[in-house]
């Protein structure tokens, strides 16, 4: 019951701009560039 109170305090302050929301890392996803260049690399 605690830790749903909490996540939604935590929810509604980000909804109300009280709390900055986290930021999110990027994923990188390789290009085909990128795997002929590992390819080549490898042999």
């Amino acid at each position: 019951m605690k830790f749903w109170l909490q996540t939604l305090a935590w929810k509604l302050g980000v909804t109300l701009g009280l709390i900055e929301p986290p930021r999110l890392q990027p994923i990188p996803i390789p290009s085909d560039e990128q795997r002929r260049y590992t390819e080549q690399r490898r042999r």
